[in-house]
């Protein structure tokens, strides 16, 4: 009877080892919660407690000793950190084909009460300050992170792309790497004037539950991130156009909100953050030919200020819509990921001038 114990743990000990075995060789994903100081008292009441996905690589569990860059994901206006679920998996066949280096990902849920922020600083949230302070120092305390800028990347896509680029240029002494994936990156007087009729028919609406079109919603969402005004609710924001104030359909233009509603253009932020772009260790760009025409037009112009400012980038374009491609694209983006941030703490960095180091392939596609 012993002897058939004794057999029966060392089958069940086999399996679990199996199992374990597995979990090991393919990394493992980890949905937390991480509370963010920045969120606490914001005018959406939106909690400050935040879902959030994580990636660990094969040998995090294997060798305790190892430390690990670490790759934070944005996603886009309407959608979650889940949505990242399928890149996440990803990491085996591109590990295998050592198209990537083991490293840790993390993609927070930044959705609020309309949906979106467009990951920057207002009343209505600290939502940068969440992702490069309250979320990176948080991973750096619980994981085996390298707590260092050449070892931290951020990218996102649509609305997590423009996030992606001005938080990594806002924030250079926090990441090292930055990628946008067909982000809106150019706003002038041409995109203002399309949206025009958008943005005034958004500064008539008086609840969420009034949002019926897709344009106001996401539009919204971009001013309570770049026009926030605390004294008008329910949005707290201002709008670059709205409806005249007297029953009339006639559309007048706030200058002052105009203006500040078009600083936010990646393409002008480019030039104001030189610096800071200069020092990076990589930029990511890339867009679908069959994306939205002012999405393309606002990556191409981004590309051309990159390529004006002598600022070492890689831009990409492949033929697809807004989303048949996230994923491909991020396989893409974590390989030059891998070949410019550092997998061991360094002793030293300068972040001044130009880089000077070979990224491995840049691809330019006009």
């Amino acid at each position: 009877m012993k002897k058939h114990i004794i057999q029966s743990t060392l089958i069940v000990f086999c399996l679990l080892s199996s199992i374990n075995t597995a979990i090991a060789q393919d990394g493992k994903i980890l949905n937390i919660v991480v509370h963010s100081p920045s969120l606490e008292n914001n005018l959406f009441n939106d909690s400050p407690d935040r879902n959030v996905m994580i990636y660990l690589p094969p040998s995090y569990d294997t060798d305790p000793e190892m430390l690990y860059p670490v790759v934070y994901l944005l996603h886009g206006y309407g959608a979650s950190n889940g949505d990242w679920a399928e890149e996440f998996n990803a990491m085996k066949p591109w590990l295998k084909e050592k198209r990537v280096k083991e490293m840790i990902l993390v993609a927070p849920n930044c959705q609020n009460w309309i949906w979106g922020n467009y990951y920057s600083n207002s009343a209505v949230g600290r939502w940068a300050d969440f992702v490069a302070r309250d979320l990176v120092n948080y991973m750096d305390d619980h994981y085996r992170t390298l707590p260092q800028r050449d070892s931290r990347a951020i990218l996102g896509h649509s609305m997590g792309g423009n996030g992606a680029f001005t938080i990594g240029i806002f924030y250079p002494e926090v990441f090292g790497c930055i990628g946008g994936l067909a982000g809106d990156f150019c706003f002038d007087d041409s995109y203002m004037e399309n949206f025009k009729t958008d943005f005034a028919e958004a500064s008539i609406v008086k609840a969420q539950s009034d949002v019926h079109s897709w344009n106001v919603a996401w539009l919204t969402a971009m001013c309570t991130g770049y026009l926030p005004n605390p004294d008008s609710p329910p949005f707290y924001c201002d709008y670059p156009f709205a409806y005249k104030n007297d029953g009339s359909r006639e559309i007048i233009k706030n200058q002052k909100a105009y203006d500040m509603f078009l600083s936010y253009s990646a393409v002008d932020l480019a030039e104001k953050n030189l610096v800071a772009l200069l020092d990076m260790k990589a930029i990511y760009i890339n867009c679908g030919t069959k994306d939205d025409p002012f999405t393309l037009r606002g990556c191409r112009k981004l590309h051309e200020k990159l390529d004006n400012l002598g600022v070492k980038h890689v831009y990409e374009e492949f033929d697809g819509d807004h989303t048949c491609c996230v994923t491909n694209s991020t396989g893409n983006i974590l390989e030059v990921f891998s070949k410019a941030m550092a997998f061991e703490i360094l002793t030293s960095v300068e972040l001044k001038g130009k880089i000077a180091i070979a990224w491995g392939h840049i691809r330019s596609v006009q």
